[in-house]
C-alpha cells in the first residue's frame, strides 16, 4: 500500500511539473560578487544621489564605477569572501560639497573593505576587517 502511494504521489509531482501553462520557476538570484552594484550606503550614510553611483567588480580583477561625483577603477582581489581593494583612481570633476563627502565616504569604504559577500536577499555587502557594514549595494538591473 505504501509502494502504490508514493507511486502516486511521484506520479502527480511529474504531472504538475509538466502541466502546460504552468509558469516557470523564477531563475536563482545570483549570489555571485562579480557584476555591476547600485550602491545604496557607504559607511554609515544612505547614498544622496543613486542615480551614477555605481561599483562594478569585473571578474578580471579590476574594480570601476561612479562616486556620483567622478568615475572610479582600481584593482581588486577576491578569495572566498575575502577582498583587497588596491589603489583607486579618479577622475577629478568639480562638485558640490554633498556629492563630494558622498565621494569620500564610498572611496573610504572602499579603502576598508576586507570582507565581501552577498546576503539570500540579494544585497551586495562589504566589510571591514572588524566586521563592521561599509558599503551596501544592491544589483544593478540588467541592460536591454
Amino acid at each position: 500500500m505504501r509502494l502504490i502511494l508514493c507511486t502516486l504521489a511521484l506520479s502527480g509531482l511529474a504531472a504538475c511539473a509538466a502541466a502546460p501553462g504552468a509558469e516557470p520557476p523564477a531563475p536563482p538570484v545570483s549570489r555571485e560578487v562579480h557584476g555591476t552594484w547600485v550602491i545604496e550606503q557607504a559607511r554609515t550614510e544612505p547614498i544622496l544621489d543613486k542615480r551614477r553611483a555605481r561599483l562594478v567588480l569585473g571578474a578580471d580583477g579590476r574594480l570601476s564605477g561612479h562616486t556620483s561625483c567622478n568615475a572610479m577603477n582600481g584593482p581588486y582581489s577576491l578569495s572566498g569572501d575575502t577582498i583587497k581593494i588596491g589603489a583607486i583612481a579618479t577622475t577629478r570633476m568639480a562638485c558640490g560639497p554633498l556629492l563630494l563627502e558622498q565621494e569620500d565616504r564610498i572611496l573610504t569604504a572602499l579603502e576598508l573593505a576586507a570582507t565581501a559577500r552577498v546576503r539570500p536577499d540579494g544585497l551586495l555587502e562589504l566589510r571591514d576587517a572588524d566586521g563592521r557594514g561599509v558599503l551596501r549595494a544592491t544589483r544593478a538591473p540588467a541592460q536591454p
